[in-house]
């Protein structure tokens, strides 16, 4: 018996150090790596690995170039839903230049629901190869990087342009340098170039002035909760028991709402005071009691109660099986229903419901993205899939039903939204409230 007490209990303290060990996963994964040819549309995946059991906000900073083609994301604010895998993907890049290319490592910033932590994950690096002849119709067409940043409530997307040609080797690139044999380039080439310097700066000062509007806010939020009463009270309450403050972080839930962390820690032990900054006042002061540490001792004495419960109830069916068999009738076998079905056409409604509220707080692009989620998790669920789907894979799915008038409208409201996501198309309140009303029809 005291065999099975140890091996329980090292059993125990392995899963509880795993559970407070959760965080994200990500992959980048490039689709049909391995035939890639010059003009093809190259479409980039994350793969994520959600264990939270919840939404999670995340930020992303990733850079996708491929020859002078392609996304430069600085920062770009999305939510993971409450599902244990989901593939996010990129608008496709257009191949222009034959050759070997790495992608970046993505960095996905987020807050850890468990732990209160701000943390960063990164992804794998991707490695492809453009096979092909850079002198084909597709390389003389435009190429540009498009750099984003969307992120607290700041939206900012500039593209820098570079056009090459098989008749001269002029390479209009940023900072006005060029390439190879180079050529005097026209008036209206130069014209155009020292425009695109101008972006180019206009964007670095625009991203210097977010930066620095950003660290004043953080002052300010400081400043203020310092002389909350209530901060003052838990800051001299701790202090007394021996912890010390250390740096605050600071996570923006939304345009005007910051939540703020204050850590205090001593030699064993970790305390935090959180607050919320919402249009500029101070509220919601409040003290975690509990300490990670606090936490693990807990889940660990729950975990070896629950489990010496299953080890006398195993014993006690056991006993009964192989001691009492021929006391007993043969027990009929039991047919279990499956797990309880998921209500995916009330979540899907309030999910555009979501996305009506967004849109008439003026965030356009979050209520699209918000619409297109709806679709794809309705279909997701009613098809009997139950995972995350792409565009693609839903539309080729709705294809082969051969249910044209349902294929029209799903893939109609799905262009749109990706068109408004990557800042292809301007949104327009008819066309919004237009897809709404499709929607709505197909979540049946």
């Amino acid at each position: 018996m005291a065999i099975l007490v140890v091996v329980v209990f090292v059993f125990v303290l392995a899963v509880t150090t795993a559970s407070t060990a959760k965080t994200l996963e990500v992959r980048k994964i490039v689709q049909n790596a391995d035939d890639i040819i010059v003009g093809d549309d190259v479409t980039i995946l994350l793969k994520f690995k959600n264990p939270f059991k919840q939404e999670i906000p995340i930020q992303i900073v990733d850079r996708n170039i491929i020859g002078n083609n392609g996304l430069d994301i600085q920062c770009l604010e999305a939510t993971l839903p409450a599902m244990d895998k989901l593939v996010l993907a990129y608008e496709p890049i257009v191949t222009f230049k034959a050759g070997k290319y790495t992608l970046d490592a993505a960095a996905i910033s987020f807050t850890n629901p468990n732990t209160g932590d701000r943390e960063m994950v990164e992804s794998n690096t991707e490695s492809i190869e453009v096979k092909g002849d850079s002198t084909m119709p597709q390389a003389q067409q435009k190429q540009g990087i498009t750099t984003i940043y969307r992120c607290g409530g700041t939206n900012i997307q500039s593209t820098s342009y570079s056009a090459s040609s098989t008749s001269s080797s002029l390479n209009i690139q940023m900072g006005g340098q060029q390439s190879g044999s180079q050529q005097q380039g026209s008036v209206e080439q130069r014209v155009a170039n020292n425009q695109l310097n101008q972006n180019s700066g206009q964007l670095k000062k625009e991203l210097e002035q977010e930066m620095q509007r950003q660290q004043e806010l953080e002052e300010q939020i400081s400043k203020e909760l310092a002389n909350n009463s209530e901060f003052q009270q838990y800051d001299a309450q701790l202090r007394a028991a021996g912890f010390n403050q250390t740096q605050p972080s600071f996570n923006q839930i939304a345009q005007n709402h910051t939540q703020i962390t204050v850590p205090y820690r001593n030699e064993s032990a970790e305390r935090k005071i959180k607050a919320d900054y919402i249009h500029g006042t101070i509220q919601n002061v409040r003290l975690e009691e509990s300490t990670p540490k606090e936490k693990a001792e807990s889940k660990l004495l729950w975990w070896l109660l629950i489990l010496i419960a299953g080890v006398i109830v195993t014993g006690w069916f056991l006993y009964e099986k192989y001691h009492k068999s021929a006391q007993r009738p043969e027990l009929q076998p039991i047919t279990e229903e499956s797990a309880q079905t998921v209500d995916y056409v009330g979540d899907a409604r309030r999910m555009v419901e979501e996305a009506e509220l967004l849109f008439r707080n003026n965030r356009e692009k979050d209520a699209y993205e918000k619409i297109s989620r709806a679709i794809r998790f309705y279909f997701s669920y009613k098809l009997g899939l139950n995972t995350e789907l792409l565009n693609t894979e839903l539309l080729n799915i709705l294809s082969a039903k051969r249910d044209l008038d349902m294929y029209s409208k799903v893939k109609n409201c799905l262009d749109l939204c990706c068109k408004v996501e990557f800042a292809s198309y301007k949104s327009k309140e008819n066309d919004f409230y237009k897809i709404v009303e499709i929607t709505k029809a197909i979540i049946v």
